[in-house]
């Protein structure tokens, strides 16, 4: 049975999700020893080309696979530190997983969310279609997150984190990515019934929806990842010293920040402009 690694990465005017995605594939390929593969678009191809990783891409993943540009309204309020902008964010085509990855057991992973340990290469061998980020972890503490980081709206449904799946690519996975692709295609009927708003495409819920929905509309405890550990896009990456990252973390949402640091853990940083910014030192990880 093949076993790798899949990322998706399709760059905006704003955000250099290419080079996030070689530095994110780069530390997964290390630490948990698998094959990495990018799912990308001939823009994003051509831009690595131009800004000169192209050859980092090509040392680092094992295929390069191009497919069209997904079309989106989707956007997003990308914050650094205490600044921030409107960017679009096309991220809306992860449903194609399973019909593109060339592993029969694949972990699905984001750009932005870097392996720096193994942990969660013990679950390869587990006999489960697909598993997903049980919850999200928050750098600080959970004083930060609220109701709705843990349920996808009021009606109590539990929210699953898309930045780390790993599935098995067989009909039962199939038919979970193609339940994924049928809420996207009726976003707002699904928001209607599960109370969410519809304003912005996210993978958490149409993921955490099509789980509710192939567990019988019922929560259980199957098919869970580790939490996913997050640095939210108010803190910044301050510094990278080894496996040893350090924080500047937002205190409360109130604009005053401590330091906080980690080491040989793997970490969701959502601040994309200040992974950029030391992009020399995690490169030099790899």
């Amino acid at each position: 049975m093949t076993r790798g690694i899949l990322i998706y990465a399709h760059n905006n005017r704003t955000v250099d999700y290419a080079l996030m995605a070689i530095i994110s594939g780069g530390l997964a390929k290390k630490n948990l020893q698998v094959p990495v593969s990018l799912i990308t678009d001939i823009s994003t191809v051509e831009w690595m080309k131009e800004s000169n990783i192209f050859n980092h891409a090509t040392d680092i993943f094992e295929h390069i696979i191009t497919v069209d540009r997904p079309a989106t309204a989707n956007q997003r309020h990308l914050n650094d530190g205490q600044t921030g902008q409107m960017v679009p964010f096309i991220n809306t085509n992860r449903n194609t997983a399973c019909d593109l990855t060339p592993y029969d057991r694949t972990l699905l992973i984001d750009s932005d969310f870097f392996v720096l340990s193994n942990s969660l290469g013990e679950y390869w061998d587990i006999d489960i279609d697909v598993m997903l980020g049980d919850a999200i972890n928050d750098i600080y503490n959970d004083s930060r997150t609220g109701y709705l980081d843990r349920h996808v709206s009021d009606t109590g449904v539990k929210m699953y984190w898309a930045t780390t799946v790993m599935f098995s690519k067989n009909s039962n996975a199939k038919l979970f990515f193609d339940t994924v692709n049928y809420i996207k295609e009726n976003y707002s009927q699904f928001a209607d019934v599960f109370r969410f708003d519809p304003r912005q495409f996210r993978n958490d819920i149409a993921f955490s929806i099509a789980k509710h929905i192939l567990d019988g509309y019922r929560q259980t405890d199957i098919g869970s990842l580790p939490p996913v550990l997050s640095a939210l896009d108010k803190d910044i990456l301050h510094g990278v010293n080894g496996n040893t990252l350090t924080f500047l973390v937002d205190y409360k949402f109130t604009n005053s920040y401590c330091a906080a640091a980690i080491s040989d853990i793997d970490v969701h940083i959502m601040n994309k402009q200040s992974v950029i910014r030391h992009k020399q030192a995690l490169l030099e990880l790899i």
